[in-house]
This record gives C-alpha cells, sequence and structure tokens, in this order.
C-alpha cells in the first residue's frame, strides 16, 4: 500500500466527535422537516389549485395521493442501494436539491401531467431520506444515544407538519389579500404558486451547507467481520433472520398503519361524527395531537436509551410493542367518545405514541442491520411501510366506510377495526422478532468489544 494510501485510510476509519455527529442528526432534521412541510403545502393549496388549473377531485387525489407515495416507495429501495455504496452526504445533498426543484416546477405546472411529474419527482427525492438517515445516524452516533437520535428526527416530521399548517396559512392568506405576484423572470404568478417557491428556496440553501459543513462517517464494520456487502448480501440477511426482518418490516408497518390512517382521516371524522368545520378541526387537532406528536418523538427516543441502558438488548422493539397498543387503545377510546371536548382530551394520549413505533423500527434496523446493507434495507422498509401504511390502511378505512359501516357515522367503527388490525398483528409480529434482535445486537456488541 502506497503512504498516500495509508494516509488516507487512517484518516477515514477515524471516528467522528460528538460534534460531527450533531451536525449530521440537525442536518437530518432540517431535510425531514422541510419534506413534510412540502407535503401538507400542497393540501394547503388544493382549493386555489383546483380553481386556477381547473382540476376533478380524482385528480387532485391522485396528485396528493398515489403519484406522490408510489413514487416515494418505489425509489426508497434505490437511494439505500446508492447510500450503501457512494458518498452519503453528496447525495444527501443532490436528493435534497432535487426535490427541491421539484416542489419550485411544481408551482410552474400549468397541466395536470406537468404537476403529476413534478410530484412524483419530488417523491423519488425525498424516498432518499429515511434509508440515508438509518444509514448515517447508526454509523455516527454511538448506540446509547443513537434511539434518541432517531426521536430527534422523527420529530422533525411532525414540526414540520406544525410549521406548514401554521405558517403555511397564515402566509397564504397575506399573500392572497397581496393579488398577483411579479417575479423576475418568471412573470406574474398566484399566491399559491409562491408558497411552493418559499418551500423551494430552503431546500437549496440546506444542500449547499450539507456540502459545505457535513463530514461522512466510516462505515462500521458488520458482526460477519466486514464491510463488504459480498459477504453480507441483503436477501441472505433476509432469510437467516426472517422474524426480525418480519418485524421490521412488516410488524413495525401495520402499527403505523393506525397512526397514518388517523391522522388522514380524523378531520373527516370530526366533521361527520362532531360536526366540526374542518379549519377548526385541522387547528384545534394541530394545536393538541399535534404537539403530543412531537413530544412523543422526543419521548420516545428517549424511553428506548433508557431501557436500552438497562441492558436489554431488544428495548427496542419492547418500547414499540407498548407505544403500539396505548395507542391503539386510547384512539379507540377516543373515537368511541361522544362528546367531542372528551374525544379532543383523549386522542393525544394516543397520538404521543403514534410515532414512537417507526423510532423502535429505526433503531432496531441500527443496531440489528449490517452496515453493508443497512441503507438498501432501511430503503425497503420504506418501500413496505409505503405498501401498508400509507396505502393499505387509508384504503381499508374507505373499503369499511362504503360496504360495511355505510352511514354518516360510520367512519368511527371503520376507524376502529381498521386500528385494531394493525394493531393487533403489529404488537404480535414486533414480540416475535425480539429474541432476533437479541441475538444480533449481541454479535455486534463482541465484535465492537473486540
Amino acid at each position: 500500500m502506497k503512504k498516500s494510501d495509508s494516509i488516507a485510510s487512517a484518516s477515514t476509519d477515524s471516528r467522528l466527535g460528538s460534534r460531527d455527529a450533531t451536525v449530521i442528526l440537525t442536518l437530518l432534521f432540517f431535510g425531514y422537516l422541510l419534506s413534510f412541510a412540502d407535503r401538507v403545502i400542497f393540501s394547503l393549496t388544493i382549493k386555489p389549485i383546483k380553481e386556477s388549473l381547473h382540476f376533478s377531485d380524482s385528480q387532485i387525489g391522485l396528485l396528493s395521493g398515489l403519484i406522490f407515495a408510489a413514487s416515494y416507495a418505489l425509489f426508497s429501495p434505490i437511494g439505500g442501494y446508492l447510500a450503501d455504496r457512494m458518498s452519503r452526504r453528496s447525495l444527501m445533498a443532490a436528493a435534497v436539491a432535487f426535490w427541491s426543484a421539484a416542489t419550485v416546477a411544481t408551482g410552474l405546472a400549468a397541466s395536470f401531467i406537468s404537476m403529476g411529474i413534478s410530484r412524483a419527482l419530488v417523491g423519488v427525492g425525498e424516498s432518499m431520506l429515511h434509508p440515508l438517515a438509518v444509514s448515517l445516524l447508526s454509523d455516527a452516533v454511538d448506540a446509547p444515544k443513537r434511539s434518541r437520535s432517531f426521536g430527534v428526527y422523527m420529530s422533525a416530521g411532525a414540526t414540520g407538519a406544525l410549521v406548514a399548517l401554521l405558517g403555511g396559512g397564515l402566509l397564504l392568506r397575506q399573500l392572497h389579500g397581496a393579488g398577483e405576484i411579479s417575479l423576475p423572470l418568471i412573470g406574474t404568478i398566484a399566491p399559491w404558486q409562491a408558497l411552493f417557491f418559499g418551500a423551494g428556496v430552503p431546500g437549496f440553501i440546506l444542500a449547499a451547507v450539507i456540502i459545505l459543513v457535513m463530514k461522512e462517517p466510516r462505515r462500521r464494520s458488520d458482526a460477519s467481520g466486514t464491510t463488504s456487502a459480498k459477504n453480507q448480501g441483503a436477501i441472505d440477511f433476509l432469510k437467516r433472520n426472517w422474524r426480525f426482518s418480519t418485524a421490521i418490516f412488516v410488524g413495525i408497518s401495520t402499527l403505523q398503519m393506525g397512526a397514518y390512517t388517523l391522522s388522514t382521516w380524523y378531520i373527516v371524522f370530526f366533521e361527520r361524527v362532531h360536526g366540526l368545520p374542518g379549519f377548526k378541526a385541522a387547528i384545534l387537532l394541530a394545536c393538541t395531537s399535534g404537539v403530543a406528536t412531537l413530544v412523543g418523538c422526543i419521548a420516545g427516543g428517549r424511553m428506548i436509551s433508557r431501557l436500552r441502558q438497562a441492558a436489554r438488548k431488544d428495548a427496542a422493539l419492547i418500547i414499540g410493542m407498548g407505544a403500539g397498543a396505548v395507542f391503539m387503545v386510547f384512539s379507540v377510546l377516543a373515537l368511541l367518545a361522544t362528546n367531542t371536548t372528551l374525544a379532543l382530551a383523549i386522542l393525544p394520549i394516543a397520538t404521543f405514541c403514534a410515532y414512537i413505533p417507526s423510532i423502535a423500527g429505526f433503531t432496531a434496523m441500527g443496531e440489528g442491520l449490517p452496515s453493508s446493507v443497512r441503507a438498501r434495507l432501511a430503503g425497503l422498509h420504506t418501500l413496505a411501510n409505503g405498501i401498508i401504511s400509507n396505502s393499505l390502511g387509508p384504503f381499508l378505512v374507505g373499503f369499511f366506510s362504503d360496504n360495511v359501516f355505510a352511514f354518516e357515522a360510520g367512519i368511527r367503527y371503520s376507524l376502529i377495526v381498521t386500528i385494531l388490525i394493525g394493531g393487533c398483528a403489529g404488537v404480535y409480529l414486533l414480540n416475535q422478532g425480539r429474541a432476533s434482535l437479541r441475538a444480533l445486537v449481541q454479535a455486534q456488541e463482541s465484535l465492537d468489544s473486540n
């Protein structure tokens, strides 16, 4: 080996300090915040988009749902594959810049096809983020602090939703009062278009900051003693650890199915069952359940960390099971409550636990997946979550509402049945994967100690 190669290798092998790990977490936090805010902003602009471009409800449904979700889910494994084989810093910067450009393009779209392409490209760019987060935080953050880091990262989604709902709504109202806006080189634009431009610009700034300040962490060695993907294939790992794999890819997704489904339908629930206007329900839920979700993300990571410090190698799955069970019980109680105030008071207990299973899943992947294939398997997890949580859950509610509980207040029972299906299946599968996780963590700890 040449001397220069030796020096380069030594530099690469050096561990990042806690400050560098904090920088990585901060950049991931703002990346996830911007990506989540983009999704909420689209929902805020549905009405002016329909009025401006004369879209039908079906077209709006495709733009906000299937077109985005399909590209997001399908490209996640590709993003994970790239994250396992190239500079994650460069990939993250490119992904943020890519989806930011696509967000700006959404504001420029003048037809259903052009807006559909833009929304699909947003999904492609944002699909890279979760696999990158699992890979980067698993390598940059030491095990005792890892679950807290994932909790902070997941809290960015709740923060982005709150920022977009409150700030985006106020900004859109102010821009609407100002009338049309004239921009250099672009010309006159409508207020809703300006909102997409405003959402896209911070992403370009973040991409530049990533390149300037982020350091690439060294990939940790696998329990197999190598970081070579040739010696530790993804399919081989899934086959040999099928109980753990089923818990992560199916169990976590079915638990999250209840949380995603509830957040998709709970404004409709309060409109139909409790007679609240949609805008009032949105504000009340943002200030109660939305805040509870944000606090729960931070607390969930700390709960996993404390249990892990108590020498419970399966701490992530234990906390995930507990949070899933609490969410299931209290969401059902809130849905059954006949008093509006009581329902709004009970629901935050459920939403406090809503995304803790996701934090548990990320933590378990960081501890149990081999580094050589970690990002691509995290991408597979995002794909499974997209199919089960984001697609199957909302569909089941609609199916039950149309065919089983076909009356105005039937949305209550459709939600309850869907949440119970996902919750019971998820808790069972996570419990089945605990022994496998303990064995994987033990093997990794033995390697790290040598």
